[in-house]
């Protein structure tokens, strides 16, 4: 496959990122025979020393002609303008405890939580198809949270119509208090948690003190024609903890954007490898980490390439 990527840093701890992202996505590539041209722009304070703001037309349109955009601090500023201007319905932030990380023998608990950036009516029923495409290609269900007002009506309208659209797909109805509840007591019973935006905040809140392993969580938000993908760092995770996140919004720019299941499964199976040697900060330093991870990767595509898979 050949394949335009956008890296786009965003901050200091942005740059680190990319140039992780660069070598996970050139073994990708050389692993199971695709071509990536892998592109850089400017976002948020880099964006803002050269150009005086945090998002210029031209990195838009440099975005537009690329199939994925990963964006290596979500949380700089131009990112909500970047979903905007690329028509972004909604962003699906997970949460994952891995079953190496969670010292038991069950299944990991794997929780999303989507909200839609807006609730007028065409990007309302943009995001909530998103969201039951992204329901139907993960296997889980859909607890939805209604807005308020005379949004409900509309909102209810688009989960009806794509409830008889995607009959395999499971949905339950669920309060704020109420998804605040079960995701503290049945989290595995959730699946993609979709809400309205000022609900996102308070889930998400929900969700991370759920989570003990924050160097974990990243987010996409797409739409049929490009998707945005970003690893999501609390500001005191040490630096030893960078490549896990990243290498999973990669996994998932792979599945989501560019179709790639087998490699997106490769690259996650190569950080659970990884993880379960080193499980948190321990005094490896990011750049050993991702090369243990790149390794688990040519391992697996060589393999394949024995076995005559590709």
């Amino acid at each position: 496959m050949r394949a335009k990527i956008m890296l786009l840093p965003g901050s200091e701890k942005g740059e680190i990122l990319c140039s992780l992202a660069e070598e996970i996505l050139i073994e990708v590539s050389a692993a199971f025979n695709h071509s990536f041209s892998l592109l850089r722009e400017k976002i948020g304070e880099a964006s803002i020393a050269a150009y005086q703001e945090a998002l210029t037309d031209e990195t838009v349109e440099a975005c537009q002609q690329c199939q994925a955009i990963l964006l290596c601090d979500g949380e700089c500023e131009g990112a909500r303008d970047l979903y905007d201007a690329l028509n972004l319905p909604l962003r699906i932030r997970s949460f994952c405890i891995p079953e190496a990380l969670c010292g038991r023998h069950e299944a990991p608990v794997s929780l999303w939580v989507a909200p839609v950036l807006s609730i007028d009516p065409a990007t309302l029923g943009s995001a909530v198809k998103s969201a039951f495409r992204f329901a139907q290609e993960k296997e889980i269900r859909i607890a939805h949270v209604a807005p308020t007002g005379a949004a409900k009506a509309e909102w209810d309208g688009n989960i009806q119509v794509n409830e008889l659209s995607n009959p395999a797909i499971s949905t339950a109805s669920l309060s704020g208090p109420e998804a605040v509840s079960a995701i503290i007591t049945a989290p595995n019973r959730l699946g993609l948690i979709l809400c309205p935006p000022y609900a996102g905040s308070m889930l998400e809140a929900a969700a991370s003190a759920l989570c003990p392993y924050p160097f974990m969580v990243h987010e996409a938000a797409f739409n049929d024609a490009i998707g945005v993908y970003s690893p999501i760092l609390p500001k005191e995770e040490a630096e030893a903890a960078l490549p896990y996140a990243c290498a999973l919004a990669v996994a998932n720019l792979l599945r989501t954007s560019l179709g790639l299941m087998r490699e997106a499964a490769c690259v996650e199976a190569a950080v659970n490898n990884v993880i379960s040697a080193h499980p948190g900060p321990d005094g490896t330093d990011a750049l050993s980490l991702v090369t243990l991870i790149c390794e688990q990767i040519a391992i697996a595509g060589e393999l394949m390439g024995k076995a005559g898979i590709r």
